[in-house]
């Protein structure tokens, strides 16, 4: 006879309380005449996965009124301790002889039943794969629909030795501190990541305004699900305004706010890193892909095969998800674009609403006028403006700009300008591109202002601009940027900024406005629009109209989700401290760094360099330094830094960010001081040696990281 096996008793607790500093008495207050415990308590009770439903709530006086809401209306309702929610679960749980424990919080009246099953289902049909469940780990799906549950004998567990107030509190964050110990599973969002553009949970009044609109929007539809809701948003978008301000703010900064340390998920210690997925993925990408990326800089030549992660899947504020699920904290920030964070709720609602409006139209839409005439008051040299894609479109559009108003051909270059055959054929990247391109260009040292006097003297006639990074971590001697002003405007020659990297970094005006030097061209790009892709050229009248001539023209130059992105970012960065933040912050950072160094006495390996907005490692000392490079990246990812040898600090970096990296550096650096001091460098790095994607820069460039 065939063995029966018993299905698992799932139990759904929904966890209330009275009590609240922002909204007392939120879970009672009523619509349709009806309480909002009681409305989320149908909602769950139609999730077909759910064998029981249990309200639990605690002891005080104060909640003996959801204990008679639950007896009148033939509701199971559990009370226990009102701090030590781990406890009431698990409490709740013994007696009611759950198998599989799910938690939901009672500021979630919107609770969706095929979600809720979603979530049990995935630990159903995986009991021998995950330990936990859950749709926000990494968060994405709309905040208010938090789903998230565990077997008894892993919830029973954590109950015995979780120590720390917050593992209690919260319930779950044992299992989350501990990834490497227990197997964390997530359900995925076939919609895209919402967990910061959607707000659906009930913690302010307006969160109450907000739901209680929704729920008599669609009282003829009481069964509604998640898309009857974006359905209603995107016929009525004025809902969303309802709630707007407090976009962004949800359960996990409410979690950090209690603690003295950012979430202890991030925190990798020495534990082995699980990469299986990204190890994978990698080879799927290589069969389809050449380079396996889209990007150099992102590509798996660059990160330590085996030992660092090569695949991320979602981001918020400054911390990153990898396909394995592992967290980091992040400083390269998707190589710049992200000067306020990731999933700014800001910019991404500003592009929610231009969403529904349109990506593209037949005509110009208003957004290109009104976006240029916002960027000629930030910018100095700014007189009109054009719109690209890429920077390379930006710094090609330039240059052909610059020859074709002094009718010269040359151009000096000072830095990294993108993938162009004008610029990449002088590297040794140069398969491809006609020989007669590298005559064209004439590379220029940083700093180096009697060479720009050289080279002048002897092709003067030929030049027709110079394109420089204006900074990057090497900062400008002796008035450099003042002296190649000065010389390249008694010269004739268009001197072009590209501010692809500095441009929105260094300030709303870029590096030209922070050092006070006015080119006649500049590219912008990367920060300007918070992540959406854009570019820049801007600059003097009499040059900017030669584009009339000058073919510049593709059919998503003017994409309006990216200008209105430009547009909110350059609000938020005229309304917040941002600057401000970033070179406090910045500072701080660098700084501390110097003092570990010194405390490690690793001057002769490691030196930090560069300005608050960009301060970048430099490694020297052994044959290979790239060597130490890979070394670091290993040792930071296993502890939850995602390192590049650079920091863009953003301002999503909050100071419990800064020190978590610090505390890791430390670690790191005292690991690097055994190694080297025991000549076993090379035999302690786990993965692949990275690589450089510019093998010989020399004088052309000391900024490669930044694309590639």
């Amino acid at each position: 006879m065939a063995k029966i096996i018993k299905k698992p008793k799932v139990a759904v607790f929904i966890q209330a309380r009275i009590g609240s500093t922002r909204l007392p008495g939120k879970v009672i207050k009523k619509v349709l005449g009806k309480e909002l415990l009681l409305f989320m308590f149908d909602r769950v009770k139609r999730a077909k996965a759910v064998d029981e439903i249990v309200i639990i709530t605690s002891t005080n006086k104060g909640d003996n009124f959801i204990y008679n809401l639950c007896q009148k209306n033939n509701i199971k309702c559990y009370r226990g301790s009102e701090n030590d929610l781990l406890d009431r679960h698990y409490q709740a749980a013994k007696i009611h002889q759950a198998d599989f424990i799910v938690k939901i919080p009672s500021d979630c009246p919107l609770a969706d039943p095929n979600i809720i099953d979603e979530v049990i289902n995935l630990w159903l049909n995986n009991q021998d794969k995950y330990d936990y469940v859950s749709n926000y780990h990494p968060p994405m799906f709309p905040d208010g629909l938090d789903v998230e549950g565990c077997p008894f004998t892993i919830l029973e567990t954590a109950w015995k030795e979780a120590k720390e107030a917050h593992e209690r509190e919260h319930t779950f964050p044992f299992i989350w501190d501990n990834p490497q110990r227990f197997r964390i599973g997530s359900a995925t969002n076939p919609r895209g990541n919402m967990f910061l553009t959607e707000r659906w949970t009930l913690d302010y009044p307006e969160d109450y305004d907000f739901i209680k609109t929704v729920i008599e929007e669609l009282k003829d539809k009481p069964d509604f699900l998640i898309d009857d809701v974006l359905d209603l948003l995107k016929r009525k978008p004025e809902i969303r305004e309802i709630n707007k301000k407090y976009l962004g703010v949800n359960w996990y900064k409410n979690v950090q706010d209690n603690l003295k340390t950012v979430p202890r998920y991030l925190y990798r210690r020495d534990k082995p890193l699980e990469l299986k997925k990204s190890l994978e993925l990698l080879e799927r990408a290589k069969k389809v892909i050449p380079c396996a990326t889209q990007t150099l800089s992102k590509g798996y030549t660059q990160w330590s095969v085996g030992a660092y992660p090569l695949f991320l899947e979602s981001a918020r504020g400054c911390e990153v998800y990898d396909v394995d699920g592992n967290a980091y904290i992040d400083y390269a920030m998707a190589l710049g674009p992200f000067i306020l964070g990731y999933c700014d709720p800001d910019v991404d609602s500003a592009v929610k609403v231009q969403l529904d409006k349109g990506t593209m139209f037949t005509l110009p839409h208003p957004l290109e006028t009104e976006v240029a005439e916002m960027i000629i008051k930030k910018v100095p040299c700014a007189e009109m403006v054009r719109f690209g894609k890429n920077g390379s479109d930006a710094t090609s559009a330039a240059v052909k700009l610059a020859r074709a108003y002094t009718g010269r051909e040359k151009i000096i270059i000072c830095g990294y300008h993108g993938w162009q055959d004008w610029y990449v054929a002088s590297t040794e990247r140069d398969k491809g591109i006609p020989k007669c391109y590298k005559n064209l260009v004439i590379p220029l040292k940083y700093n180096n202002i009697e060479g720009l006097k050289e080279i002048i003297k002897k092709q003067k006639e030929k030049i027709a601009g110079l394109i420089m990074e204006p900074v990057t971590a090497i900062p400008p001697e002796n008035n450099f940027l003042q002296e190649v002003r000065k010389i390249t405007k008694e010269n004739n020659i268009v001197l072009i900024f590209d501010e692809l990297f500095t441009g929105f970094r260094w300030s709303i005006g870029g590096a030209q406005k922070y050092f006070n030097v006015t080119p006649d061209l500049a590219c912008f790009g990367k920060a300007v629009a918070n992540g959406y892709p854009v570019s820049i050229v801007a600059g003097k009248k009499e040059i900017m109209k030669e584009f009339e001539e000058v073919f510049f023209s593709f059919t998503y130059g003017g994409e309006t989700l990216s200008l209105a992105a430009i547009k909110a970012t350059i609000k938020k960065l005229e309304a917040e401290n941002v600057y401000g933040h970033i070179e406090k912050w910045g500072n701080y950072l660098k700084e501390e760094i110097k003092k570990l160094i010194i405390k490690h006495n690793l001057e002769k390996y490691l030196s930090i360099i560069g300005y608050p907005f960009k301060t970048v490692f430099n490694f020297s000392g052994v044959d290979s330094p790239m060597e130490i490079k890979t070394f670091f990246q290993q040792e930071c990812a296993k502890r939850g830094v995602l390192f590049i040898g650079y920091h863009l600090v953003s301002f999503a970096h909050k100071k419990e960010h800064i020190d978590f990296t610090l505390e890791v550096y430390d670690q790191v650096m005292a690991e690097f001081k055994k190694v080297i001091s025991n000549n076993k460098l090379r035999e302690s790095l786990k993965g692949e040696i990275v690589t450089q994607i510019f093998k010989n820069v020399g004088d052309r460039s000391f900024g490669v990281e930044k694309e590639g």
